[in-house]
Formats: structure tokens, sequence, C-alpha cells
């Protein structure tokens, strides 16, 4: 579930339908809000986090000064957990395990959620539009509604603090209305200031074991060509990120491929079978997570993005090997 806590992905958009009091001129506009002001404003509260029908409660810590962006997550349910980010440094640290781990690495997944700015290309797969304003948290709050124009991706539902902009409510909705995957502020409150004393941890204090994660750039990435294709993803899916790499628990070398269609994302694996391993053969799903995995040969692939489940079974089952 740590690896839950972190950060997202985004959104900014050129035609759409508007209703309510809200200019379709303003949606630009109040996503860049958003975005600015997760990144730029002082914030503390209470959220929540849920998937598959489970909870999870959250603080947050937000501060930004000449230094930088400081941010600190704390678990509320018992375990003690927490997640600080300082630069591109986040250090989890585990209680329950006795253990610290540190990575130099942007985390996959962030809250309050964010979108991305440039995304001029989304309006081909996505409608944009408003709902009725509410209110979260005693806020008062204007509703965004993002919807997919096939089966592959899902829906969002965004709720924004009319007066500062932070992303306050996120519904990420699949195609049978069902919520997925859902985050709520409970509590908000915009200080001035926060004592840079609020963003550490007691941990230095304990006696933990620590861990610091390797490089995986320098160590682990290679240059080496692929030997294998992607046949059939959803119209508005690119590539990014091609690496062919070695696992970090064996030598044994793995071929990785990234798709995003600006708001969502997908990552195929291939590698060699090994027999004491347990492959995913058929469908799995968590949350909004969907992973798809099938046997090709001696080799296994698997998919997993937050999508729909057709749409990793559609990418692997395209996936060929190419001599």
């Amino acid at each position: 579930m740590i690896n839950k806590f972190f950060s997202f992905t985004a959104l900014l958009l050129i035609s759409f339908v508007a209703i309510a009091d809200h200019p379709k001129d303003d949606v630009e506009k109040w996503l860049a809000k958003m975005h600015h002001a997760a990144h730029m404003l002082n914030y503390e509260g209470k959220f929540v986090y849920g998937e598959n029908n489970k909870l999870t409660s959250m603080q947050i810590i937000h501060s930004v000064d000449k230094k930088g962006e400081f941010e600190r997550l704390i678990s509320l349910d018992g375990s003690g957990r927490e997640v600080i980010r300082s630069g591109d440094t986040v250090t989890c640290i585990l209680p329950d395990k006795k253990s610290v781990v540190v990575d130099k690495s942007r985390p996959d997944t962030e809250f309050p959620p964010t979108f991305p700015l440039k995304v001029k290309e989304l309006s081909k797969y996505y409608k944009f539009h408003f709902g009725k304003d509410g209110v979260v948290a005693g806020r008062s709050s204007v509703k965004l509604m993002i919807k997919p124009k096939d089966k592959y991706r899902y829906s969002h539902t965004l709720w924004i603090d009319a007066k500062t902009g932070l992303l306050l409510k996120d519904h990420l909705i699949g195609g049978n209305g069902a919520i997925v995957e859902q985050f709520m502020f409970t509590e908000i409150n915009y200080p001035d200031s926060i004592n840079v004393n609020r963003n550490l941890s007691n941990s230095k204090n304990k006696k933990f074991t620590w861990y610091e994660a390797k490089d995986f750039k320098a160590k682990k990435e290679t240059s080496k060509s692929m030997s294998w294709k992607i046949m059939d993803v959803p119209a508005g899916f690119i590539p990014g990120v091609k690496r062919h790499h070695n696992m970090t628990v064996s030598d044994m070398p793995v071929e990785h491929f990234m798709y995003s269609d600006g708001l969502a994302s997908i990552s195929i694996f291939v590698e060699k079978k090994i027999k004491s391993s347990k492959n995913l053969i058929g469908g799995s799903t968590m949350g909004a997570i969907n992973a798809y995995g099938r046997a090709i040969g001696d080799y296994h692939v698997t998919v997993v993005g937050e999508v729909p489940h057709a749409t990793v079974k559609m990418i692997g089952d395209s996936v060929e090997h190419v001599k």
C-alpha cells in the first residue's frame, strides 16, 4: 500500500461541453491553477484514499520555501508509516518493519493527484465538462468531469477548491459506473507558513535499518535493441520509455515498454520464464490497477496499468517476438 502514497498523472484540454456557471475557456485555467496549487502552496490536512472497498486515512503536510518543496505523508491506520519527499528524494519510514527506504526518484503517484498541462491531443479520446459545484472538506468546489470516448480508459470526476485551486477530491470510474479508486480530503487548511520540523520524522532517533535504492539508470538500463514488438494498442496510446535491464532480484534480463495517452499509462514487461517463479496467467485486478499475463514459448509477458482489463488484454495479446 505504501507504493500508492505517491503520485498519479494529469491534463488540460481544448474543447468540451460546459455546464453550470463556468465558460469553456475556464477548463485550462482551472487545471493550471490546480497544478500550481499542488506544488506551490502551503497546506495541511487529512484525506482518505480508497480501492477494493478499503479506505486508508492519511495526514499530509506540504510546504514550499526558498529551499524547495517538501511533503510529509503520515498513515493514520496505526502502522505509523510515513513518506517524506524533499526535492527528488523520497524517504519511506516503515516502523512496523523497523526500516527506512530512501530513493532518488519522483514517485509514481502523488497526493493530491496532479494532471498534465499540455494535453491538447486528449480531447480526441476524452470529453470534458463541468458539473454542479459542491462542497468538499468545508470548501466550495468546482466539479470537472473527464469521460473517455471508448472502453479502454477510465473516467475522472474532480472537485477543485474554488478559491485556491487545490484538488480536494477525485473519483476514478470504471465503465460500469462504479468507483474503482478515490481520493478525498476530509480536512484542509492553508497556513501562511509551516515549521520545517513538521516535515521531519523522528526515525533517525530509532534503531531502524536504512536501505538506499540503487541508481536504476546508471546500473540497470542499457541501449540494447528491443527484440519484442507491441503490435496493437488503443488509439492515442503512444510509446514512451523502452528499456532493456535486469530485474532487481536477479540477473534475468527484462524488456520494458511504456505507453501513455497523456492521462493513463501502461507498462509491458517481457522476461524469460524461471521455473521457480509463479508468473501471472490471465487477468488480475487490484483497485484501478489491471494486469494481464501470458506465456510466449520460453518467455512471459506481463501488462500492467491504471486502465480497464480490456486495455491490458488487448496489448498483452498483441506482443510478438521479432527475430
